[in-house]
This record gives structure tokens, sequence and C-alpha cells, in this order.
């Protein structure tokens, strides 16, 4: 299976610039070249786009997914480190979930104290004044 870079897109529901850029970091290697001098992707270079994706959209930044990537490739890792990049996503994730949260209950009290009527005076204007 030879993929263009438009079709390995469309495939893994990645851009094309996210890929390129992919590739200008070295995130995945670059793709070998058919005859024409086209870049085709074979399914090696897919899989690890796909492998790319979907620990992007867990939540791994590119370092993270370059770590997990290599552990994938890796036959002899070990899935302690695999658990361990895992559990400090789950404890970063976590942490910001609780600082979300403090917003959220922030503008909710602010919001609570609002009139919300035609009068001009605002809680929440006046919070963010302070």
């Amino acid at each position: 299976m030879k993929l263009s870079i438009s079709q390995v897109a469309t495939e893994t529901g990645l851009s094309i610039k996210s890929i390129r850029h992919y590739e200008s970091i070295g995130l995945i290697g670059s793709p070998p070249r058919d005859k024409n001098d086209y870049r085709f992707y074979p399914e090696e270079m897919v899989k690890q786009l796909h492998f790319i994706h979907k620990t992007k959209l867990a939540g791994f930044n590119l370092k993270e997914c370059k770590a997990l990537l290599l552990l994938c490739e890796d036959e002899h890792r070990s899935s302690a480190d695999v658990k361990k990049i895992a559990l400090q996503k789950i404890q970063e994730i976590e942490l910001r979930i609780q600082q979300q949260q403090a917003i959220v209950n922030q503008l909710k009290k602010i919001t609570e104290q609002c009139p919300g009527d035609d009068q001009a005076n605002c809680s929440i204007i006046d919070a963010f004044s302070a």
C-alpha cells in the first residue's frame, strides 16, 4: 500500500500541514519517493501517523508522542516505562481539570451575584475590573 500525503491525511485524520511538520521535526522519517519522484507513505508510516494522532487526541504533547512511538517500536520495551508516561499524563490532566473547575466555580459565583437586569451595575464587570 502506497499512499500520497493527501490520502494519508484523509485516512489518519491529520492535516497535510501536521504530517509535514512531523516529518520536519523528525517525529517520523522522510517518506520514500516513487519513480516519478513523488513521495509516498508505506503502511508502516501510516501506522506511525495513526499512533501519533491517537496519542495527540489522548492529550500527549509531541515530545511525549515521540517517546511513546519509540517505545511502541521497541520490541524490548518495558511496559513500566509506558505506564510511567501514561500515569504522568493522568496527573497532568487531573491538575488541569482541577484548575478549570476552580475557574468555573469562580465564574458561577460572580455570575450569581450579577442582577442581570437593565442596570449598568454588574458584579461580573466589577470582578474583572478590580
